[in-house]
């Protein structure tokens, strides 16, 4: 967990010094990414506030191929206004998209107003984003008359499309709470969703957990959802492996912490999130508190494992009088709280 944590610091002293540089950098490292248009992945907002929202991008050209945004850091544009033209500016920077965060821009944006409503978008060059709409949080205190909120999870790329993101960004919410399993980390390298399921291609690098991220956030669907309304998220399993536990996998792979380390490295990449932590409390005026949790970081290693893997287990036959107490007691468990694998 150190480890993971000494690579985000550094990570963001970088970021932090290449933002101190932006506008001394040479006019190459400002210019398009080699005149291909570089928004192909959206854009997103999250984490809202009543005076702040978090806006996201990342610059590529090509979903499945990291090669095609050139490896130098380039200066990005940011605007949010109060209409959809761009004519009423509420506040606009400039933001350094580093090759060491795979050219990912996560902009904190301050000294907005509450409870209003927002447009949003990015330039590199020439080339503009989609437009977002994003919103901040009802001042503290206040009573809203009502919450629109939608709620997603376990959007496996494999079992489907994304009719459901689809309805949500037609259904205009307030917010939008994704529970966790953002990608599955197996799967073709494909921007259509398959016709039947295809059990390959497991992400272990950093790299390939990139390339997972930018392969799901291209779906169009996806997209929209996005563009519709700011998200709170949190992660659950699949952002690195099937049911793993801090320190273990299935496979229980003697270098999982550095498997662990490269997954949650590309989650904060690929997320508008407002802090290098997932646990969060987000106020809605009086009217809700969102306890955003992290279920999978702070968790015990699983009590009742298979022989030999990690990971739950599930038992359903009755324990024999002589089984060990804690036995009994896993057998028990599992009855009583659906143990099992998801």
């Amino acid at each position: 967990m150190h480890d993971k944590r000494r690579l985000l610091l550094q990570a963001a002293a970088r970021v932090a010094t290449l933002a101190v540089l932006a506008p001394h950098l040479p006019a190459q490292a400002r210019s398009a990414a080699n005149g291909a248009y570089p928004f192909t992945l959206g854009v997103a907002s999250g984490a809202p506030l009543p005076d702040s929202v978090i806006l996201w991008t990342r610059l590529l050209p090509d979903p499945l191929n990291a090669a095609s945004m050139p490896p130098i850091a380039q200066q990005v544009r940011w605007e949010v206004a109060h209409d959809e033209g761009f004519t009423r500016i509420a506040a606009k920077g400039a933001a350094v998209a580093a090759p060491a965060l795979a050219h990912s821009v996560n902009v904190d944006v301050r000294g907005l107003e509450p409870d209003r409503w927002y447009c949003y978008r990015f330039m590199l060059g020439d080339a503009v984003s989609p437009v977002g709409r994003t919103r901040t949080a009802p001042a503290p205190g206040s009573m809203p008359a009502a919450l629109k909120l939608a709620v997603a999870s376990c959007q496996h790329w494999e079992f489907g499309h994304y009719a459901a993101h689809r309805h949500i960004a037609q259904a205009a919410p307030d917010l939008v709470a994704f529970l966790g399993d953002y990608i599955y980390e197996w799967g073709p390298y494909s921007l259509q969703h398959p016709a039947t399921v295809l059990r390959r291609n497991e992400s272990f690098t950093l790299a390939e957990y990139r390339a997972r991220y930018a392969q799901y956030k291209s779906d169009p669907d996806l997209q929209a959802a996005h563009h519709a309304a700011p998200w709170l998220l949190t992660w659950d399993d699949h952002e690195v492996a099937n049911d793993y536990s801090p320190t273990r996998d299935e496979l229980l792979s003697p270098d999982f912490v550095q498997r662990r380390a490269a997954a949650y490295q590309a989650y904060f990449e690929h997320q508008p999130l407002r802090a290098q932590r997932i646990y969060q409390r987000y106020d809605w005026g009086q009217l809700a508190r969102f306890h955003v949790l992290d279920t999978r970081q702070y968790r015990s290693i699983h009590a009742c494992q298979p022989t030999g893997r990690g990971g739950s287990a599930r038992s359903t036959a009755a324990p024999a009088p002589h089984w060990p107490t804690r036995a009994a007691a896993c057998w028990a468990a599992s009855r009583n709280n659906g143990w099992g694998k998801d």
